[in-house]
């Protein structure tokens, strides 16, 4: 048993030495280390600040730091973009002391994406002013923080840490209850402004609108803003867009030093199927066809697991990012017990086998867990107690939680700054550092969307070879052993049609990644009689039905029973090899609203609707073959959600000659639905 300590860079040979000797290391990049660059702290500073930036062991700023400090002096509006660990809380703390320590009425409100990086900063603070005369009566307003805290905070707080939901749902709604606040703002910081993009990005936006709006025409105020994000193309844009503001300086000559750091691309090796066996399948390792019927590649997420085992037990503290929180399960879950596949296929253990002291040094980090499990997790892999986290990107931000030798990352993340602020977390010191990027491989990503292709129009190889490349008969013919497609064996093998019996109503349907909502179902281990998790109402009828497969820490649990009143799920741990998915189906409502103005060229039109869904039931699936065993019915309330709709009336006549020809009306409005989407993304 290998157990010996090494350093970050030596892990690229070790690794080519052990699980990665077939090939999997396809590109490894040496990034060399950066001097810093230093300037002078700007004059203004009271020795108070001064002394603020000695608690915390700053003697001198770094060149960016300096300049975007001596701007917010200045009354700028500033925007920080540099990269991961580079000292940007420092450009937003120290103009915000050294305004609270010289005007004893003045406040600061500061807004970050997450509750743990809230949390993170919150620590922060209270070290730069251990030891202050001054009360900055700093607090965090969220929806972790009880009700009495929170009337204390409103009447005595200078700087209040919150985030975007709690301003929406609660200060702005009762803002003469912040009226102290809001009357004295002079700072208004946006940490993380990189992440707010997309629906949930709009979102801000116009809570930042209403911020300023509410500042300026009831309290009298014009808060300067201060922004910090990672690097991007246009960081300008993004802040003035954000908060609606005329002007914002850029600082984004970055000043700090960064270590050497080693990052590898690394592809699961493709295997011949006649090494498949059973014990592979029994503990699900998901190979996927890849290149020829006659080779499959190994499950990323397998490897991803491997490799998180690896680093734990040479010693180095790690992250495993993960695109979502049951990837974050499912890899804490193999990483403690898949030694079958390890140990017949490639002759590797791991901790369950090889390290059980290690065992509990590894955990998963994601949204849904309740507050004070959060508060462990962060304070457990801070002080050195836990060695290694599967998170999502809510450790992606600046969270400081010490030193990282390793960051894994499982997929793209969707955009390279946020790969680049994943790996940024390596490396926080002066220690070299390495990143592995474990990519998904092009079958899966393909898989996915033959089934919705399937569900929008038959598939056949004849024809739609030319869409989806030449590996398409095998995908299909593996998806089919999955149980999503059929087909009918007795014609032709390029002219079948392959027709789509998968559990999903609608697999392409979208999913709500951040919703404000105020109703929230929790998940109670009854053995224990403990909150496991806290789950949005609008994803407690997919995940914890009665009778669903649920995991949490990477323990498998069944859900007894959903009180939907009481808004609670009771589960107990259970060892079963095989998982649960729903069966469901929406409704889409349109109201009549209009909210977009018609072009007189078409008669497309934007309304607002009502989206109902409801779960009917959910199948037993194997975790190993996929092959669905069982079906049940389920009698759950339905789950509705206004949003708004962009449709096309189709006119009767047309409706009227497709019947007429014995075709499929309402699979032709779906699919050609599908096709405006996939010319004009939404």
């Amino acid at each position: 048993m290998d157990t010996n300590s090494l350093l970050a860079v030596d892990m690229v040979e070790h690794l080519k030495k052990g699980i990665g000797s077939e090939g999997q290391i396809v590109h490894v990049e040496d990034i060399c280390a950066r001097k810093a660059i230093h300037a002078e702290m700007p004059i203004e500073l009271s020795e108070k600040t001064k002394s603020a930036l000695k608690c915390i062991g700053v003697s001198k700023l770094y060149s960016h730091q300096a300049e975007s400090i001596q701007a917010s002096l200045n009354e700028k509006n500033v925007v920080v973009a540099t990269m991961t660990s580079s000292g940007k809380s420092l450009c937003y703390n120290v103009p915000v002391l050294e305004m609270l320590c010289k005007n004893a009425s003045s406040c600061a409100l500061y807004i970050f994406p997450t509750k743990a990086l809230a949390q993170d900063q919150l620590r922060a603070l209270l070290r730069m002013t251990k030891g202050f005369d001054v009360d900055f009566n700093i607090g965090i307003y969220d929806g972790d923080t009880s009700q009495s805290e929170r009337t204390w905070l409103r009447d005595n707080s200078r700087l209040l840490i919150t985030n975007p939901d709690m301003l929406h749902i609660s200060i702005l709604p009762q803002h003469q209850r912040f009226s102290r606040i809001l009357s004295n703002l002079r700072f208004v910081v946006i940490d993380e402004t990189h992440t707010y993009k997309g629906a949930f990005g709009c979102h801000t936006a116009l809570i930042l609108r209403r911020l300023r709006r509410l500042c300026l025409h009831v309290y009298g105020t014009v808060p300067s803003f201060v922004f910090s994000t990672a690097t991007s193309s246009n960081p300008r844009e993004h802040s003035m867009e954000l908060a609606n503001l005329p002007t914002v300086e850029v600082i984004q000559n970055d000043g700090s030093p960064s270590t050497r750091k080693l990052f590898i691309l690394w592809n699961p090796v493709l295997r011949s199927k006649a090494v498949l066996n059973k014990a592979q399948i029994a503990v699900g390792t998901d190979e996927l066809a890849d290149e020829s019927s006659n080779f499959v590649r190994s499950s990323p997420i397998v490897d991803f697991s491997r490799l998180f085992a690896e680093m734990v037990k040479h010693g180095l503290r790690c992250i495993a990012f993960c695109k979502s929180r049951k990837l974050c399960e499912l890899v804490l879950s193999y990483t403690y017990v898949n030694s079958i596949l390890c140990a017949r296929v490639v002759q590797r253990e791991i901790l369950h086998d090889t390290a059980p002291h290690l065992v509990d040094s590894i955990c998963a980090y994601r949204g849904g867990y309740i507050a004070e499990e959060r508060r462990k997790i962060e304070s457990a892999f801070f002080g050195g107690k836990i060695c290694g986290v599967a998170a999502t990107n809510a450790l992606e931000l600046g969270i400081d939680v010490g030193e990282i030798d390793v960051t894994l990352h499982l997929g793209f993340p969707g955009s390279v700054a946020s790969l680049w602020q994943q790996a940024g977390r390596g490396g926080r010191r002066d220690r070299p550092s390495l990143a592995v990027y474990v990519a998904f491989d092009f079958v899966q990503v393909l898989e996915q969307h033959l089934v919705c292709a399937a569900y929008e129009h038959p598939l056949s190889v004849q024809y739609d070879e030319q869409y989806f490349g030449s590996h398409l008969e095998s995908v299909l013919i593996s998806l089919k052993a999955g149980g999503f497609l059929s087909s009918d064996l007795s014609s032709n093998s390029s002219s079948r049609v392959w027709n789509y019996i998968g559990p999903e109503k609608l697999p392409s349907r979208a999913v709500n990644i951040r919703a404000i909502e105020a109703v929230r179902y929790s998940v109670i281990n009854e053995k224990k009689n403990e909150v496991l998790e806290e789950i949005e109402e609008s994803n407690a009828f997919f995940q914890v039905y009665e009778g669903a497969v649920y995991m949490c820490q990477g323990k498998t649990y069944l859900v007894e029973k959903l009180d939907v009143f009481k808004k609670i799920a009771y589960c107990k741990e259970a060892d079963v090899k095989y998982y649960t998915q729903t069966r469901d189906f929406a409704d889409v409502h349109v109201i009549g609203v209009v909210v977009s103005t018609m072009s007189p060229k078409t008669n497309a039109r934007a309304n607002v609707c009502r989206v109902t869904t409801t779960v009917v039931g959910f199948c037993h699936i194997w975790r190993g073959s996929k092959q669905i065993f069982d079906t049940v019915d389920l009698t759950l309330p339905p789950y509705s959600y206004e949003s708004q709709v962009a449709s096309v009336p189709v006119p009767l006549p047309i409706k009227e000659a497709v019947t007429k020809q014995s075709h499929d009306f309402c699979g032709g409005l779906h699919a050609a639905a599908h096709a405006v989407l996939n010319v004009v993304p939404l």
